[in-house]
């Protein structure tokens, strides 16, 4: 039994739950993958991803190396109806093949979310971008303060650089 089959009914996957993945070594970055389950002809587990070169479905032995490289930390189960469940693989296959891929403006959470919620969402964007505000905001009163232009400067800059990561954290209020 591939690792992929065994992590699937270890989990009791059913399509549109997600995966989330930690890299194993010092990885920062969350990562997910959404089940969409099982392939009509060959019965193996179908999961899908938003990558670099866009969102992909996974062949069984992508999936198991992909296992191996991350540690799946937490299953995010999809909640609703079959009929809502079948529209969400639905909407999941639609991403197929895009390439539409960007860490801040359209990565893997917000695919997720767009899969599980009908909404493109990343929460990691959104901390990062409130992060950054507030460190440009403190920096850029400090530098006001003391009558330093260039950390003022760094400030507003961070100040902006987080705004803008703020709103592209949700693609769905645009």
């Amino acid at each position: 039994m591939s690792q992929s089959e065994h992590f699937v009914i270890a989990n009791n996957l059913q399509p549109a739950d997600a995966i989330l993945l930690n890299k194993k070594f010092m990885g920062m970055l969350d990562h997910y993958a959404v089940y969409l389950g099982r392939h009509p002809e060959t019965n193996k587990p179908v999961i899908a991803a938003n990558y670099t070169s866009g969102v992909q479905i996974l062949t069984p032995v992508d999936v198991d190396s992909f296992l191996e490289k991350l540690v799946p930390s937490k299953i995010e189960r999809f909640y609703g109806t079959m009929h809502q469940r079948k529209e969400a693989v639905s909407r999941a296959l639609t991403m197929v093949g895009k390439t539409s891929y960007n860490l801040i403006f359209n990565n893997c959470e917000h695919y997720k979310n767009f899969v599980q919620f009908n909404k493109k969402y990343s929460s990691q964007v959104d901390n990062a971008g409130k992060t950054a505000m507030i460190t440009g905001g403190v920096t850029a009163l400090a530098g006001a303060a003391a009558g330093n232009k260039k950390a003022m400067g760094w400030g507003l800059l961070f100040l902006a650089l987080g705004a803008i990561a703020v709103g592209a954290a949700n693609q769905d209020d645009k």
